[in-house]
């Protein structure tokens, strides 16, 4: 049977998508949408990490007097070190402090990407005082209007030292970063892909490699499938080239590298999040 935890997480990046498109058609003030579209995702990391991890957004600093950019979000040790800025408002973070960044995008286009890989220019450049390296950065957009082939294009032209250490689209279900980061896998080359919908077997278990396609008479940016709303997204322009995505199974591939980074941090012990998440589960289209 599909498994209950890729079910829940479908579930999740429903309510997510929901939320954010509910806010911004009631809201048209482009900052206050961008504001409450990285809340949404605060509250799900936040839920999603232990108390030992603390969420907040703000600016880096290192003891060099290295500054960072506005900061969307910033995970960080609240368990092992004081924090020595947040007398009044933990807005200031030292460098030594923060275990790794997100940047968040309410449409993924070729504006905001440079935009990322300039906060990644600047954050890399900040010299922790104990010799650790300085934190990794991720990207979460909840929308791409582009076909594939241009979303993928437009990651790739990033300068490799600037890409983030993992990039996820909720809708249509796109996830970049490197193949050992992503896939587990021991190579290292930087992938973007799809998390598109399996088909499943009468047991509803995925099929490995198998894919679900629009029929030529099925129009429209979604289609419900065993009742449930999966994006529809192109390769090409072509008619034939339509595939659906699952931006759960997107969503929870980064959120499992989110936790695998601290993991890597020595900020959290192993996750088990990986346990559930094998096989066909964490397989994509290369783009």
């Amino acid at each position: 049977m599909r498994k209950i935890v890729e079910q829940y997480w479908s579930g999740v990046a429903r309510r997510l998508q929901e939320e954010v498109e509910t806010f911004n058609k009631l809201i048209g003030h482009a900052g206050e949408q961008g504001r409450e579209n990285e809340l949404s995702l605060v509250r799900l990391m936040e839920n999603l990490l232990p108390n030992s991890v603390g969420v907040g957004s703000g600016m880096i600093i290192d003891s060099a007097g290295g500054v960072s950019k506005q900061t969307d979000i910033i995970i960080f040790d609240s368990a092992n070190q004081p924090s020595i800025l947040a007398q009044t408002t933990q807005a200031i973070y030292p460098v030594e402090n923060v275990l790794m960044t997100i940047e968040v995008k309410t449409t993924l286009n070729e504006e905001e990407l440079k935009d990322c890989a300039e906060k990644q220019r600047i954050q890399a450049s900040l010299k922790p005082a104990n010799g650790a390296p300085p934190p990794p950065m991720a990207v979460l957009a909840y929308n791409a209007e582009e076909m594939l082939s241009t979303i993928a294009g437009r990651i790739r032209a990033i300068a490799e030292e600037l890409r983030p250490l993992a990039l996820c689209v909720v809708k249509p279900g796109i996830l970049a970063g490197s193949q050992q980061v992503i896939m587990g896998s021991s190579e290292d080359d930087y992938i973007v892909g799809l998390a598109a919908l399996h088909s499943f077997d009468v047991q509803g278990d995925r099929i490995a490699g198998n894919w679900q396609r629009p029929d030529k008479s099925e129009r429209g940016r979604a289609l419900i499938r065993s009742g449930v709303p999966y994006p529809v997204a192109r390769e090409t322009m072509r008619n034939e080239s339509r595939i659906l995505g699952e931006p759960g199974r997107a969503l929870l591939m980064f959120c499992s590298v989110i936790l695998d980074s601290l993991t890597s941090a020595s900020a959290l012990p192993q996750s088990t999040l990986k346990y559930y998440l094998q096989g066909p589960a964490r397989e994509l289209i290369l783009l």
